[in-house]
């Protein structure tokens, strides 16, 4: 199974893939790392009953969240989530990155985020290109 999550800093809206089922999705509080540590990150995810029977078969796990935007940031997302999903291969992107697979898939284009903060940048349709234009929190 697949779960990914679009996470803000306010909430996060997360879709795992259920086999012969609709997917299932839920909302948790924002997870952004530069306000919530790794430990409330944890406490976040164990509160989720929604995953709770599904734990073990997920195999996959694909965040895309504001402030996820240094190594040392993703890394404290990554490992909460690696302690819920002890099994599963974790990917933590930006919340920017994703807003970038999801309206422009292999295509190049701008994308922004607009929310609690908001950013803006041009992907290539491989990689997107670095942002100095986030008017932050």
């Amino acid at each position: 199974m697949i779960l990914v999550a679009d996470s803000g800093s306010s909430s996060s809206d997360w879709m795992l893939n259920v086999p012969d089922s609709p997917p299932l999705m839920f909302k948790t509080k924002g997870l952004n790392p530069f306000f919530v540590s790794e430990k409330e990150i944890e406490r976040v995810m164990k509160d989720v009953p929604e995953i709770i029977p599904y734990i073990e078969e997920i195999r996959e796990v694909y965040f895309f969240g504001a402030g996820c935007i240094t190594p040392d940031r993703r890394e404290i997302v990554s490992n909460a989530l690696t302690t819920m999903f002890p099994s599963a291969f974790i990917s933590v992107e930006s919340d920017l990155l994703g807003a970038a697979y999801a309206t422009c898939g292999n295509n190049r284009g701008v994308v922004c985020t607009l929310g609690t903060g908001s950013d803006i940048s041009f992907y290539d349709g491989e990689e997107l290109m670095p942002s100095l234009h986030g008017n932050g929190y």
